[in-house]
């Protein structure tokens, strides 16, 4: 009882501590551009981009008609050159590219190109620049807020919960993305992610029992109708996978040749669906276990009903709950589709695009999978617990 009481303080005092870690160590990366070696292969010079804290502004120099060059004193955080000072430049467009604009200030952390020496950098080079302002810091401190607020709210569950995310990026990190760099087929890589995924949360939250294996089987069931789906609208519609600009850069760069972009659309699409589809297949299964305890008399296909029609609840607020993140997430290609004076183009037109279709197929693929996991969580949940009855009368 001691111990359940002080676990949720615990969690929190190592998510404080965790994302502190984290918060320092990305202020202290760096990625290297460029190195300039000796006859004898030593590092005598770098340039890279660096994490930098504002000191101070030293001067602010219009360059013409609309542009701006500002000088910053800038403490560098990390790499090569961590704990020197140098001079930046900071070119501002006020009215060219406003957007383009870093608009720091004394104690902002920015992302800096810096070069010179090793082991010490020149005042002020043409290669010292700010580049960005420093947004990973900010990430890692939300994504400690939101994990101790699931703590919070959740306690014990809520534990669970945060395991289960922090396993869910290790699987996708270390699992997905190092085998399709790899070359294995997309699809299949993210239905084994899917299924991983699944399994391992599920456990973790819900423990083993028949809810938990009725929940994991109709979400992978889901996913993988939802991929029938998709593969074939990708051979009707003919995706290419490259109908984003930046995957033209991608290619157009030579750096990924061996990837599959119509495999990795397709996969893509199914991974959008799981969240989903695992809320929807456990909700439709703990439904179902709580009816069978209340009322163990009360007949499979009866059950299978009640777990329906909990499910058909589920389903009409999920549905819409998938077509607002899409539009949300897609809002650009909603103006598109609708037509304004900024993107002007017939439906036909748009509708066409690959872009824009891909996108569509996307929304009713997920919600064709959501809709099927349904029953299919509880045609197997009801299956569980029919072969559970006959063991027990056996």
């Amino acid at each position: 009882m001691s111990l359940k009481r002080w676990q949720s303080p615990i969690a929190l005092l190592v998510v404080f501590v965790l994302t502190h870690a984290g918060y320092v160590a990305v202020n202290r990366r760096s990625a290297t551009i460029s190195e300039e070696r000796d006859e004898n292969g030593n590092i005598v010079a770098v340039t890279e981009y660096v994490k930098g804290r504002v000191l101070s502004v030293v001067q602010s120099v219009p360059t013409g008609e609309t542009n701006v060059v500002e000088l910053f004193d800038v403490e560098l955080l990390g790499g090569s050159f961590k704990g020197e000072r140098a001079l930046f430049r900071n070119y501002l467009h006020p009215q060219g590219f406003p957007m383009l604009n870093v608009n720091a200030g004394v104690g902002d952390v920015i992302l800096c190109r810096v070069g010179g020496s090793v082991g010490e950098v020149r005042i002020l080079s043409a290669r010292n620049l700010v580049q960005d302002y420093s947004r990973d810091g900010f990430i890692v401190a939300l994504l400690g807020i939101l994990i101790a607020v699931v703590i919070i709210v959740g306690r014990g569950t809520g534990i669970r919960a945060a395991v289960t995310m922090v396993l869910n990026g290790v699987i996708l990190y270390y699992v997905m993305l190092p085998m399709i760099h790899r070359g294995f087929d997309p699809v299949w890589t993210i239905v084994l992610t899917c299924a991983l995924i699944s399994v391992q949360s599920r456990l973790i939250v819900a423990g083993f029992g028949r809810k938990t294996y009725a929940a994991i089987l109709g979400t992978i069931g889901g996913v993988l109708i939802a991929g029938v789906v998709v593969l074939f609208a990708q051979s009707e519609l003919r995706f290419t996978g490259i109908e984003r600009a930046n995957a033209v850069d991608i290619i157009e760069s030579q750096s990924a040749s061996y990837l599959d972009f119509a495999g990795l659309l397709i996969a893509g699409m199914l991974i959008g669906l799981l969240g989903i589809a695992n809320d929807a297949a456990i909700e439709v299964a703990s439904a179902m276990e709580e009816v069978s305890s209340a009322n163990p008399g009360l007949g499979i296909p009866r059950l299978i009903e009640a777990g329906m029609n909990v499910g058909t609840d589920i389903l009409g607020t999920m549905v819409n709950t998938v077509i607002f993140v899409y539009f949300g997430l897609r809002l650009l290609v909603v103006l598109a589709v609708v037509g304004t004076d900024v993107i002007p183009a017939t439906g036909m037109e748009i509708l066409s695009l690959g872009a824009i279709a891909s996108e569509i197929v996307r929304i009713i693929a997920g919600t064709i999978g959501l809709v099927v996991t349904i029953p299919l969580t509880a045609a197997i949940s009801g299956g569980f617990h029919a072969l559970a009855r006959r063991r027990a009368v056996a």
